[in-house]
């Protein structure tokens, strides 16, 4: 069993939560080439502050032409990278292992994520829902492609339906395996 896996499901200090919220600005704006936001203060506001901004970027690299798949080849890469490094910190070496990490990340996103080991993915809620247009979901979506093959040294997230598009949950699929092309 991995410890440090088994202790972060069960507590994560605030400024642990802090710092992964702040990292995660950084490289969203890092791969939008903008400033990142301010995500400082009380949890819900941080998170809503980086769900503005998010969407805001989304929404303009989404009207140029060609600024779509050149944000998410960026989005994805920063993610990657990031969750990369988590999977170091955690100590994760499997699969199933990966699954678990990406249930308590997003925890820390306000987003209520069930991810099996044979990787199945279901979001029940989300937090950034509210506030993401179906477009902005898209381009975001290269962020969760790349958090999930970082962590798991590997692999292609699939979404079949998505809250943005009005369904009740978005469900996905991650398979070990290259990244899309």
């Amino acid at each position: 069993m991995n410890l440090r896996l088994a202790l972060a499901s069960v507590y994560i200090p605030a400024a642990l939560r802090r710092r992964a919220l702040e990292e995660l600005a950084r490289r969203t704006a890092r791969a939008f080439e903008a400033e990142a936001p301010d995500v400082g203060g009380p949890r819900g506001e941080a998170l809503r502050r980086y769900a503005l901004f998010t969407r805001e970027r989304a929404d303009l690299v989404a009207a140029s032409p060609g600024g779509t798949s050149r944000a998410r080849a960026r989005l994805r890469s920063e993610a990657q990278e990031m969750g990369a490094a988590l999977r170091g910190r955690l100590g994760v070496s499997s699969h199933a292992e990966a699954m678990r990490a990406a249930r308590i990340l997003y925890r820390v996103l306000g987003v209520d994520l069930d991810a099996t080991p044979g990787g199945s993915i279901t979001v029940r809620t989300c937090s950034f829902s509210a506030t993401y247009s179906c477009r902005t979901c898209e381009v975001m979506a290269a962020m969760d492609e790349g958090l999930f093959a970082g962590l798991a040294g590997e692999g292609q997230l699939s979404f079949t339906s998505r809250i943005s598009d009005g369904a009740v949950r978005c469900l996905a699929t991650f398979t070990l395996g290259g990244p899309r092309r």
